[in-house]
């Protein structure tokens, strides 16, 4: 499972690349949006089910984003334009945080409370002298099946559920992993880079 710590420096990153104006505030609350869905593992402890559903669903961008494209609700105007493109910002953040555990073998329920099924999103795309070019994440298969034939992992009901740290059952000591591989790290490290250079451009254009 992708870390905490990974979602919100690809967040960070997206908000470098969309947002003209880069603030100290600005990285707080794209931060904080990008951490939001893994705060259902600490729901966990009320119910094992909730972690990687209770904030993973998709419908909390959705509502979001058709608030801040409704006219009828005029959030734009209020806004303003820097403050609709940091909202986006935090979209995107959010969004890319809950797809880090759907196109994943960990799984996401996405469509949560209305359907408790997990999905992971998973394959290759490949290529070999003797197959030529296999693309796995989709199979289509005309004549009948699922579009995605590995991506249902359980449900609730059924007794699946992602493991939570903060859900041991056994008394046995909870760790929260920070960075679980290289590229973890890397992504990490990109992000302080480019989220301190930003801050240092902004700083120096208002001076």
């Amino acid at each position: 499972m992708v870390t905490t710590l990974v979602t919100v420096a690809t967040g960070l990153l997206v908000a470098a690349a969309v947002l003209d104006r880069f603030s100290l505030r600005v990285v707080a609350l794209v931060a904080v949006a990008a951490a939001l869905p893994d705060v259902d593992a600490v729901l966990a402890v009320l119910h094992p089910g909730l972690h990687n559903a209770a904030l993973h669903n998709v419908w909390l961008p959705f509502i979001v984003g058709g608030l801040l494209t409704s006219r009828r609700v005029g959030l734009r105007e209020r806004l303003g334009n820097d403050e609709t493109r940091l909202a986006w910002a935090m979209v995107l953040a959010y969004t890319v945080a809950v797809a880090f555990d759907l196109f994943n073998v960990e799984s996401a329920a996405v469509l949560w409370p209305l359907h408790d099924r997990f999905f992971a999103v998973y394959g290759q795309l490949a290529y070999s002298t003797t197959e030529g070019l296999r693309f796995t994440f989709f199979e289509l298969q005309f004549g009948g099946g699922e579009l995605l034939p590995k991506a249902g992992r359980g449900t609730v009901a059924g007794g699946y559920v992602v493991p939570s740290p903060f859900v041991t059952g056994d008394g046995r000591t909870m760790r929260a992993v920070l960075v679980n591989a290289g590229w973890e790290l890397l992504v990490a490290l990109v992000a302080v880079a480019v989220v301190g250079l930003r801050l240092v451009d902004q700083t120096r254009d208002e001076s």
